[in-house]
């Protein structure tokens, strides 16, 4: 099998590419700085950058068995921004991804597999503790200037950004699975909840009392009820990816280290947002809905 993967370098997507590295597949990665595993395939890519993202998938061959969309990042506040003048959080873990979606598809085999990473936190209900997202309007996320329920400063908006960013994912993959050109060709489209995983690198960017005394804390408690151990992401990520977990249903959250197949939240089950998600997205990188 071709699988090409971002997020490839740390966390769940390294063990994951590891993972169908030895199950003897062929995985391609776009890699910025930090290399992937031995035996992955590099290609170039910036995520905070459209020409990057268009150069990627430009490199990429047809044949591909699956695409993971793996990579995400975490920032403290909504103050950054992309090469094009998108908050960054929002741009690279949404837009990049969906322009990826975008470009590869027609790359993809008949009988593919897309998976984008998502996350719990995208809904209320499961009080991670996170700021749920408050909606999934792609103009106010991509210039919190405009949105007035955006806070302007603070963990708690760059937390928002991230919650509201794996929003976006989810309602991604069920508007791309529900299309035309995806069901007419066998293509199954996941959105992946790893769970609570203490050690993924996520918090990198954090300020340094996290990065220095929370995260490691956390790593050291005890896994409650939910939580998954970094292999169990990580298997669960080259399952999707492989076939060897599939479900005709798009959203999956790993709990307890097992395959769950829920209902997402109530933002994300909303058809006419998806759908406004999907054409706003689609003007921003410049596409046609």
């Amino acid at each position: 099998m071709l699988i090409v993967m971002t997020g490839a370098t740390s966390g769940i997507g390294e063990g994951a590419a590891t993972r169908l590295i030895a199950a003897g597949h062929e995985v391609i990665a776009g890699t910025r700085g930090t290399p992937a595993p031995s035996g992955v395939r590099e290609l170039p890519l910036d995520l905070a950058n459209l020409t990057s993202v268009r150069a990627f998938a430009a490199q990429c061959p047809d044949g591909i068995d699956a695409l993971v969309l793996n990579a995400g990042m975490q920032v403290h506040t909504i103050e950054q921004r992309t090469a094009e003048g998108f908050e960054l959080t929002f741009g690279v873990n949404h837009l990049a991804h969906y322009l990826l979606a975008r470009l590869l598809l027609p790359k993809i085999i008949d009988g593919g597999r897309i998976v984008f990473t998502s996350s719990g936190t995208h809904d209320p209900d499961e009080k991670t503790g996170v700021p749920a997202p408050r909606h999934a309007d792609a103009l106010r996320l991509a210039d919190p200037a405009t949105d007035p329920e955006a806070g302007k400063s603070g963990i708690g908006s760059g937390l928002r950004a991230y919650s509201t960013s794996k929003l976006c994912n989810l309602m991604t993959a069920r508007t791309l699975a529900a299309r035309n050109e995806v069901t007419a060709r066998g293509i199954a489209v996941h959105a992946y909840d790893p769970g609570f995983i203490p050690a993924t690198g996520l918090a990198r960017n954090s300020p340094w009392p996290v990065r220095a005394l929370v995260m490691p804390l956390l790593s050291r408690l005890p896994l409650g009820k939910g939580a998954n151990r970094l292999s169990d992401g990580a298997d669960a990520l080259a399952g999707l990816a492989d076939g060897t977990i599939a479900n005709d249903r798009v959203y999956m959250s790993l709990r307890g280290g097992k395959p769950t197949w829920p209902e997402p939240s109530k933002l994300a089950r909303d058809d006419a947002l998806c759908a406004k998600l999907w054409a706003d997205s689609a003007a921003m990188v410049g596409l046609t809905a």
